[in-house]
């Protein structure tokens, strides 16, 4: 079957398969989504992060 072969295929590469564009690096210190950072940080002022849980 096709679907196995291509499955193989992926489990034998060395390379990524996905590979992130370095033109993106000029996103790095801008904050493309500004109301959405307030509107989170907002959240976690108010509800916080979880708790951590210590095993005994």
């Amino acid at each position: 079957m096709k679907t196995m072969k291509i499955i193989r295929e992926i489990k034998r590469r060395k390379v990524p398969i996905v590979r992130i564009d370095k033109a993106l690096n000029k996103y790095d210190d801008i904050v493309l989504f500004p109301d959405k950072l307030e509107k989170a940080n907002e959240m976690l002022r108010t509800v916080g992060l979880p708790k951590q849980w210590i095993k005994p």
